[in-house]
């Protein structure tokens, strides 16, 4: 099902967003080049990671989004707009952390930015979401193979297993629609802030990434409220 959002892990969820926003083929967002783009894929380069080779530049799907600059893993992103969506924005930070495996701070800001971000997109004019080729989100078992889960693909895992436990019983193609207008507005309207300050912030969300969210007390909980 290739027109779908997929969220599982990192390669599917950059996958899926390229599909996304790039109907036409890839796009440098430095230079506007279509066609003297490739994608980089050493084993120390980021996931999703493309160059233009007219203006030198590399870029992902991310740039000019509030996920740009995030060390937070795309899939994560997806996973936590998806709840945050079928629930009205309801889920408190700290519900919200225990599902995606993250600290109650990282799943706070994840939760301020992409409420602050809609907030932000609902002025802009028109939509793109009728020509998208991707109607639907994919939820499946996470996919097996007979091979050894690549580092990090046991977290990627257990954490796809919670989110499926969780949507399980609420999912519906309502849910689909809300998130993938959700998702739509972010990647149309989003913005990254110039302040050197906020990219110093992403750096100490990643130190928090896996910690287990569990056994935060008093000002954690307050915040993971709001």
């Amino acid at each position: 099902m290739p027109n779908a959002v997929r969220m599982h892990d990192e390669q599917a969820a950059f996958l899926s967003l390229e599909a996304l926003v790039w109907r036409d083929g890839p796009v440098c967002p430095h230079c506007g080049e279509s066609s003297r783009l490739g994608r980089l894929s050493g084993l120390s380069t980021p996931i999703g990671m493309w160059k233009c080779y007219a203006c030198r530049k590399p870029f992902t799907i991310r740039h000019g989004t509030i996920f740009q600059n995030s060390h937070v893993p795309m899939h994560v992103w997806l996973q936590a707009l998806y709840l945050l969506t079928a629930t009205g924005e309801r889920i408190s930070s700290q519900r919200l952390g225990q599902i995606l495996g993250v600290s109650v701070r990282t799943a706070w800001h994840l939760k301020t930015k992409i409420t602050t971000g809609l907030d932000a997109a609902k002025e802009l004019p028109g939509s793109w979401l009728s020509e998208s080729v991707v109607k639907r989100v994919l939820r499946e078992p996470f996919p097996d193979s007979p091979a050894p889960l690549q580092p990090g693909q046991a977290v990627c895992k257990a954490r796809y297993e919670r989110f499926l436990a969780v949507t399980a019983s609420a999912a519906h193609h309502l849910d689909d629609t809300v998130f993938l207008a959700a998702l739509h507005r972010l990647l149309r309207g989003s913005g990254t802030s110039a302040d050197p300050r906020d990219e110093v912030f992403e750096q100490q969300l990643e130190l928090s990434l896996f910690d287990e969210p569990a056994g935060r007390e008093g000002g954690a909980d307050d915040e993971g409220g709001r």
